[in-house]
């Protein structure tokens, strides 16, 4: 967009288009009024997610505690689902190409966007506010960071007017302009979203979208300087803004801001712009999304067609809970909001109880001890009454059963929220067994991973898509990123270019898929084992290779970076003649040794060269070394080689009694034996990724 001329029909008011963009927004301004009880309903939320009292709390006396609750389970809960999201570094995104094959220069490409989008932090505070506000919400669109530097760089000096000095150095700066474009995902308040109809599922298929932006005096100018904006050429961008920004009574970024503890009373200056998305018939028989933007009632400041190729809303939002004929979510803490305002009187009238239960009653005869008031003194006091007619008696510790009740409300609390003691990070009271831990800690994560599949499904899913084709459109400069690439592949960096649309590719968000994966890994293992045991003659004609199963369980046990280690593809390293591993070693590179070397002719040469530079870096001896142990290597193979074939493990009849150490063909994992283990090693039933286990 900052490269093409935008064409914009804000200014053009005696065009149909105009006229019809018109008409929207007393629609969008009685859909905002439409909002105000569920924003009320959200502000109440909100206060019981940051423990603030309000005007809900009947009891009025001298504590004033609130027992965070709905707060601790609804992080448990976005913590929990993070987890499962985020299993592991570099391994969140799978796709399939129309190819057959997997895009890894996509799939790396994505792992970089997610990298430097901060997308786990914004999952984590969108789970949040997805739980209090029953919608999750993420708006996604691509910007161009443009920064203008002034290194110092080396250069000869100019002479005269082409003549230059290559004799002569000297420091000049320089002036540069970096532009980095990459995608954004912003999560916003729900409070600030509008659907026409609501009642529509989609959001795709609704007729108007309107989202509120508060932008600041260099948002509003950059957006008039990109053409997006059209504002009176005379006017100052500060005045118009003073004369057009709007009024509301509330703005949700300022309360989350006052939640923290930082007022934004005049700091927070801002234009309040309505964004509509709409689709308008630009042409002729042909409808495309367009672009509103209104600063008032009558003030219409910029209409343009989107230019995505997708013609997809920038805005993906989903609710928690889907509600049949609803666009929007309820709140999870809707169901709960009573009892945790009961449990905050319960708390206080017991926090009540304890004090005065601590404090004792002197009951006295005013009349047998007309001095009564010396009685009040401090510590060890002596008092000059009747000890006979001067009696302690104490309050009843009703704090106790207080106690009670709030643990039962807090269970209850825990229970409409799907949560448990293991996932508030606490141990279950009472002696449980193995077998009653498992059947727990499985219940448990059959919610966690339910939730966190939806989030997968509703908003990842679909960002990763619209990731992949922004980067198809606006991107225009390649890009280094780190390429894993598949497993024995070594991991480089590499300059992506800008792709084309000459493969279509579904992408599909990976965490949950993980994290199951290492539950089945055991079984995994059973098979590869069952397989590895039939004969070559009963496969009908078909050929066994467990190299594939090998790189799934090292992948998935090692992670991207430590497979390509362990199992190395011969296929990526290629034979280098001894005269260029010298001149690579001379410059402190260390060049591996292939199998298919010639040590034999290696070893001579990179000893004479050794000599030559007198091998500093002790690059060469190491070298050399390593082609000594590969010529002992080799004639170990050869001498095995004619000796006869040992036994298979756990085929009948073979030739040996079997390998050592091997298992048996079709062995089936089995429970922990307890047995002692080193100091600090984790409990088999704390292990996560276990079947039955979180």
């Amino acid at each position: 967009m900052a490269e093409e001329k935008i064409k914009n029909w804000a200014n053009k008011t005696e065009s149909d288009i105009y006229e019809e963009c018109l008409k929207f927004y007393p629609k969008i301004k009685k859909a905002y009024k439409n909002r105000k009880d569920a924003d009320d309903a959200i502000d109440e939320y909100w206060k019981i997610y940051n423990a603030e009292a309000d005007d809900n709390q009947v009891y009025q006396g001298n504590s004033s505690c609130y027992v965070p609750v709905v707060r601790d389970a609804i992080n448990a809960r976005a913590r929990r689902a993070l987890k499962q999201l985020f299993p592991a570094k570099y391994k969140h995104v799978d796709a399939i190409g129309s190819d057959g094959e997997r895009p890894l220069s996509a799939l790396s490409l994505l792992e970089h966007y997610i990298r430097v989008t901060k997308l786990k932090s914004i999952t984590r505070s969108m789970l949040v506010a997805g739980d209090v506000t029953g919608q999750w919400n993420l708006y996604v669109d691509w910007i161009s960071d443009i920064r203008d530097i002034t290194p110092m760089v080396k250069r000869n000096p100019v002479i005269d007017d082409e003549l230059i000095d290559k004799t002569l150095e000297e420091e000049v700066e320089e002036e540069q302009r970096i532009i980095k474009d990459r995608p954004t995902a912003v999560d916003f308040a729900v409070e600030d979203l509008v659907v026409i109809p609501p009642t529509c599922n989609e959001i795709e298929d609704a007729d108007l979208v309107g989202i509120k932006l508060r932008m600041s005096k260099s948002q509003v100018e950059k957006m008039v300087d990109d053409g997006i904006f059209i504002i009176d050429k005379d006017s100052d961008v500060t005045a118009w803004m003073d004369a057009n920004k709007g009024k509301e009574l509330k703005n949700p970024p300022n309360d989350r801001t006052d939640e923290a503890g930082i007022k934004t009373e005049g700091t927070n200056k801002y234009l309040l712009v309505f964004e509509v998305t709409a689709r308008i018939e630009f042409e002729d028989g042909k409808k495309s999304l367009a672009y509103i933007y209104y600063a008032g009632e009558d003030e219409i400041i910029g209409i343009i067609k989107a230019p995505q190729w997708g013609q997809k809303r920038p805005i993906l939002s989903a609710p928690v809970d889907r509600i049949a004929g609803s666009f929007f979510g309820r709140s999870k803490i809707e169901p709960v909001k009573w009892m945790q305002w009961n449990l905050n009187d319960f708390w206080n009238m017991g926090q009540d109880s304890a004090m005065y239960s601590l404090l004792p009653i002197v009951m006295t005869d005013p009349e047998k001890n007309p001095n009564y008031a010396m009685m009040v003194y401090g510590l060890a006091a002596v008092w000059p009454v009747d000890p006979n007619s001067t009696k302690f008696n104490s309050f009843p510790q009703l704090w106790k059963d207080s106690i009670q009740m709030c643990s039962a409300i807090k269970s209850q609390i825990h229970e409409s929220l799907d949560v448990n003691e293991g996932m508030m990070g606490a141990q279950p009271k009472g002696r449980k067994n193995a077998g009653a831990m498992g059947a727990q800690q499985q219940e448990q994560s059959v919610a966690v991973i339910d939730h966190a599949e939806r989030v997968e499904e509703e908003i990842l899913n679909p960002l990763m898509e619209r990731f992949f084709e922004y980067d198809c459109q606006f991107r225009e400069e390649e890009i280094g990123i780190m390429v894993l690439g598949e497993v024995g592949f070594k991991a480089t960096l590499q300059n992506v270019p800008p792709m084309q649309w000459d493969n279509r590719y579904f992408f599909q968000w990976s965490g949950t898929d993980y994290v199951m994966n290492m539950q089945r890994m055991q079984q995994q293992i059973a098979t590869m084992n069952v397989l590895r045991g039939i004969p070559p003659q009963q496969l009908n004609g078909r050929r066994l290779d467990i190299a594939p199963i090998l790189e799934v369980l090292t992948d998935n046990v090692f992670g991207a970076e430590l497979s390509s280690r362990i199992l190395i593809d011969d296929r990526l390293k290629f034979t280098i003649p001894p005269e260029i591993e010298d001149e690579m070693m001379h410059n402190l590179m260390s060049p591996q040794v292939h199998t298919a070397d010639d040590d034999a002719q290696h070893i001579p040469v990179h000893q004479k060269y050794a000599m030559i530079t007198g091998d500093e870096h002790a690059i060469f001896r190491t070298h050399i070394e390593s082609h000594m142990r590969q010529m002992q290597t080799k004639r170990q193979e050869q001498m095995a080689a004619m000796q006869p074939p040992p036994g298979q493990p756990g085929v009948p009849g073979g030739a040996g009694p079997g390998v050592a150490g091997s298992p048996r063909m079709g062995a089936q994992p089995q429970g922990p034996r307890m047995m002692q283990q080193q100091a600090g090693a984790i409990h088999p039933d704390q292990m996560p990724g276990q079947p039955g286990r979180g």
